[in-house]
């Protein structure tokens, strides 16, 4: 098979609706800090991937009104797996020695026009265009990428490669929109009929896509800023008038952007007004029930169960009527509800529960959700309009269904329950909770070394990269040496009382570092099980570097291993558990790390679960304060789950470091000078680890709070740039939070300098 076609494959496997391939030479025209190959001077081709969203979710979203989204929150979900299918594929091209460069689905941006690339909301790449270079859209009037397919219901991901992969054909300028001008009609902050300047014209070998050059500002007033699309929006609006607005006004929600819900190529356009406003999408496919064998649904329904749904229930919609859940309300027509559900018990003693507990959570929340997505598409490729939401509100019919269903069962009494439900006009079996299963029994019932091995195979095949184990007494032992230098250390938390997109209101607390050991996790606990996921490597190699000077890369890589770490890592808890033992997943056993600022929320650094990686043998200490690891150097997250079984251990090997004869630009690197020249010196197994220490009140001044420009913020144009005292105090980090710009500081960005440096990093 060729490279082009095993990558197809490989994406379609990870959910891909649509995959496409375009050449370098085709963003010959895009701007140098905006483009494929200003971000990886060596790239030869991008890889874009689409996802779909479910037709019923756009035409019965944003019904009543644009800010009552709905179903349409299923885009939440959708960016989600679009960064996991992004970061699997460029492992996938890792692994055939190619180099690659996944880009965010969304939420990095350039507010401002930086240095010299003269645009606003500027990504380090648009996925838009990208579509078109890949030869899978046109581009729509609305200026968003519109397939042959889906119109406008698409959302895109690429990845850029030196793989050199054959292009796709282009689809020509307005082969697929027709100018029907419905986005222009419907768009309520009317971004499509007031203040155009011109237009917009991506060139793309001979031809040119054109559309409105619209004010971004304007675009964003509800559907980036959340302000209420029903206030009167002025003629001019400007950053300043955002600013001002939300200051007066406040932010009522998300918008669903009209310019999406009402596109629809002419072909497959069709209108329901008693069902939707929308046109709706004319399926390829009608399903006779009456003649379908059973195997069509109970396929489905069963790979939901293999890919970790651990219970699958299905109702109709009738009887939760009957319970008082008008599931009709939410998609006319339907017929059936399927429930998914994950569930944990949780541990009693576990001093760390609320962090742990959050882990599974989302990592098991994630996988429902996923799963109910692709359940959702797949009745859709059957014929029947289905709908499922994300996070819905109190009473979003889906979550009460799933609340319903769940409620009262008393095998899931006191257990950690996720769970979420699709609804559908397909009508399915009846299916009620099995609890009469058999738990899996462990391999060879007795022999560690079986079930340590079964163990990490599953965690491979779910994507770990390294899978080591850890006796408790080593990380006990390291605890003991190491307990002087992090037991007791204080930092301080900034807590932000103001809105998003106002000026920073500090609340400064002093938080006291406490060592953790696995029996503060599980008591009786005995075996530590640690995996890592790879960042990759010409992401390190080129992250903040001229011409794209890109941050955001690697910003993506810190939150999508940290978000794949809780998914594998909630899947081997339920694997633990039908094995018979309990399990908890650590996002940093021994709490010694600390936090980096990120556009998806505060993220654990990468000197998370480093201690327990040494303990397992995946790696050996460094200066600064990470794991290399033969396979990747410092290139990766850790993530350890405590458990009461009795496993086979991981030798520890006594790695020489490149340390001990580096001149340790690390140091040199850090802005706030927060390494120290003293070093922590401890001993695991016959291997002896020394790492710097670390003032870290300085270390979270510039990496947590985004205080330096120099340690990534400035790359995406933050002005700020405050060197702090001798000696950090409350006052002064109060003080210099308020400098932050009120919309930049909503989704900020670091790098961490120290780990760029490191030669490890880079492959030397």
């Amino acid at each position: 098979m060729s490279l082009k076609e095993s990558v197809k494959a490989y994406a379609y496997r990870l959910g891909a609706d649509l995959v496409g391939f375009g050449s370098i030479e085709r963003c010959a025209h895009a701007p140098p800090m905006m483009s494929p190959q200003g971000i990886y001077p060596g790239a030869k081709s991008v890889v874009v991937m689409a996802l779909h969203h479910p037709d019923a979710c756009i035409e019965r979203g944003g019904e009543r009104h644009p800010q009552d989204i709905g179903p349409y929150s299923v885009q939440y979900l959708m960016n989600s797996r679009l960064d996991e299918m992004a970061y699997r594929l460029s492992t996938f091209l890792e692994k055939q020695g190619y180099g690659a460069i996944p880009i965010a689905s969304s939420n990095i941006w350039r507010y401002n026009e930086y240095k010299d690339l003269k645009a606003v909301f500027a990504p380090d790449l648009s996925h838009i265009y990208m579509a078109v270079v890949a030869g899978l859209a046109d581009v729509g009037y609305s200026g968003l990428a519109i397939t042959p397919e889906y119109g406008a219901r698409n959302r895109f991901i690429t990845v850029i490669t030196d793989a050199e992969i054959a292009p796709d054909p282009l689809i020509p300028p307005g082969a697929v929109c027709d100018r029907c001008m419905l986005c222009r009609k419907h768009c309520p902050s009317a971004a499509l009929s007031k203040e155009i300047h011109g237009e917009k014209v991506l060139k793309i070998e001979s031809y040119e896509y054109r559309f409105p050059n619209k004010n971004l500002w304007r675009c964003a007033w509800g559907e980036h800023f959340d302000l209420d699309l029903d206030l009167p929006i002025p003629d001019q609006v400007t950053e300043q008038v955002i600013v001002g607005e939300i200051r007066k006004h406040g932010r009522r929600s998300g918008e669903m952007g009209q310019c999406l819900k009402f596109c629809v190529p002419k072909k497959i356009r069709s209108f329901d007004r008693g069902y939707s406003r929308t046109p709706m999408r004319k399926l390829p496919i009608s399903l006779d029930e009456g003649n379908e064998s059973r195997a069509t649904s109970d396929r489905l329904l069963a790979e939901a169960h293999a890919k970790g749904a651990e219970y699958v229930v299905v109702s109709p919609a009738e009887e939760l009527k009957g319970k008082g859940i008008d599931v009709e309300a939410q998609l006319p027509g339907a017929k059936s509800v399927v429930t998914l559900a994950a569930t944990l018990r949780p541990v009693d003693g576990n001093k760390e529960s609320a962090r742990t507990d959050g882990a599974f959570r989302f990592g098991a929340g994630y996988l429902v959700d996923s799963l109910c997505y692709d359940l959702t598409r797949a009745f859709e490729g059957l014929g029947f309009r289905s709908v499922m939401t994300i996070g819905g509100g109190e009473n979003d019919p889906g979550r009460l269904a799933a609340k319903k269903v769940v409620e009262g069962l008393p095998a899931l009494a006191g257990r950690i329950v996720v769970t979420n439900s699709v609804i559908t006009r397909k009508r399915l079996t009846p299916r009620v909770p099995d609890f009469g299963f058999v738990s899996s029994r462990p391999p060879h019932p007795g022999d560690r070394r079986s079930l340590t091995r079964a163990l990490g195979e599953f965690a491979r095949s779910l994507g770990a990269d390294l899978v080591g184990v850890a006796p408790t007494a080593r990380i006990e032992g390291i605890a003991t040496q190491i307990r002087p230098h992090f037991d007791g250390r204080r930092s301080f938390a900034a807590r932000d009382r103001s809105a998003p997109f106002t000026r920073w209101e500090p609340e400064i607390s002093v938080e006291t570092r406490v060592l953790r050991v696995p029996a503060d996790y599980l008591p009786g606990a005995r075996s530590v099980l640690v995996f890592g996921l790879r960042y990759h490597r010409e992401v390190l190699r080129h992250a903040t570097r001229p011409p794209a000077e890109a941050v955001g890369p690697y910003a993506f890589q810190t939150y999508v291993t940290k978000w794949l770490g809780w998914i594998i890592g909630a899947q081997l808890a339920g694997k633990l558990e039908e094995f018979g033992f309990r399990a908890v997943i650590t996002p940093d056993l021994m709490n010694t790390a600390s936090w980096t600022a990120n556009p998806r929320g505060p993220q654990d650094d990468a000197g998370a679960n480093r201690f327990a990686a040494v303990a397992a043998g995946l790696g050996r200490m460094t200066w600064n304060g990470r794991v290399a690891t033969p396979e990747f150097g410092i290139r990766q997250r850790f993530i350890a789950i405590v458990t009461d079984a009795d496993l086979e251990p991981t030798p520890v090997a006594a790695v020489e470091s490149l340390c001990e004869r580096c001149d340790r630009p690390c140091v040199a690197a850090c802005p706030s000078h927060a390494l120290l020249g003293s070093g922590i010196t401890y001993s695991c197994g016959s291997a002896e680890q020394r790492m710097g220490e670390v003032d870290l009140p300085r270390c979270d001044w510039a990496k947590r709070y985004a205080l330096l420009a120099a340690e990534g913020f400035g790359f995406l144009g933050s002005a700020v740039s405050e060197t702090p005292g001798d000696q950090v105090t409350a006052e002064e980090l109060g003080a210099a939070l308020k400098k932050l710009d009120p919309i930049k500081k909503y989704r900020p960005v670091t790098a961490e300098p120290c780990v760029l440096k490191c030669p490890y990093a880079n492959g030397e």
